[in-house]
């Protein structure tokens, strides 16, 4: 029989409940909710089930995203694994990759799946939730944010909670992406912030390929049009962030090159 122990402190419990008491919805629809990390302690698997508890906030009673958790709550969702393939449900990826995602008006569906179809035309802003252990983060699980009509961002709503949980003694990582950067055969993996410069990719890369660190080398990207651009600036950085969170890309791609090779 299986056995999930659901790790959900009173602690958790109430700080979760104060940040949606505290949450500014700016007088529009939308619907907060709390996934709770839960483990099974026979299991040599890493990773955690994700289970939604009843710390929810809809202040405007909204019967659409009443039904969207009422389907929500009906499901049955897959243990998420480093490498599990969690599709469109973003609070899954969330608690996958640690890392902070919206669903904006500029999103553009690759292909559809059951998620997808449940959050419909729907707005989305999913962060995870830790504890702060460290120079380590432990998840207590996954605040998720919904509203009726897709935002331009949710970069100020991310904030907002960020700062919240940050003052009640708990923690959220920041809003990025994943990042894959292939040199010579060999391929690493790192997380980078939406904000980050084009100076702080090249220290990730260099701290991982070691070999790199006097030579000099261009990092490229394909962008939405299937076309290799060289990264040679912030602004040519985010607007490669931005493609990919738009196309609701779980990972970024990226390709070192030499410059005596070609750029």
């Amino acid at each position: 029989m299986l056995v999930i122990i659901l790790q959900l402190t009173l602690e958790v419990k109430s700080i979760v409940r104060e940040v949606f008491e505290s949450f500014n919805f700016h007088n529009e629809s939308g619907l907060l909710q709390f996934w709770a990390c839960s483990t099974d302690p026979d299991s040599e698997e890493i990773g955690c089930n994700l289970v939604l508890t009843d710390l929810t906030c809809n202040p405007t009673q909204d019967q659409g995203l009443e039904d969207y958790r009422k389907r929500c709550l009906e499901k049955q969702y897959p243990f998420i694994g480093i490498e599990s393939g969690v599709g469109n449900w973003l609070a899954g990826r969330a608690a996958q990759t640690c890392i902070a995602d919206h669903l904006t008006k500029h999103y553009v569906l690759r292909q559809e799946d059951q998620h997808s179809r449940d959050i419909g035309a729907r707005g989305q802003l999913v962060l995870p939730v830790c504890f702060d252990e460290g120079a380590g983060n432990k998840l207590a699980g996954v605040i998720e944010y919904v509203t009726t009509v897709r935002k331009e961002s949710y970069v100020e709503d991310f904030e907002q909670i960020h700062d919240f949980l940050k003052d009640m003694g708990l923690k959220s990582t920041y809003m990025g992406k994943t990042i894959k950067v292939v040199n010579g055969g060999h391929m690493i993996k790192f997380r980078l912030p939406l904000s980050a410069k084009f100076t702080d990719l090249l220290s990730e890369v260099t701290k991982r390929f070691a070999d790199l660190e006097h030579k000099k080398f261009c990092v490229k990207y394909e962008d939405n049009k299937g076309i290799i651009l060289p990264i040679s600036s912030d602004e040519v950085l985010w607007g490669c962030m931005k493609d990919a969170s738009s196309k609701g890309a779980n990972f970024i791609k990226m390709h070192v090159s030499l410059e005596h090779v070609g750029c």
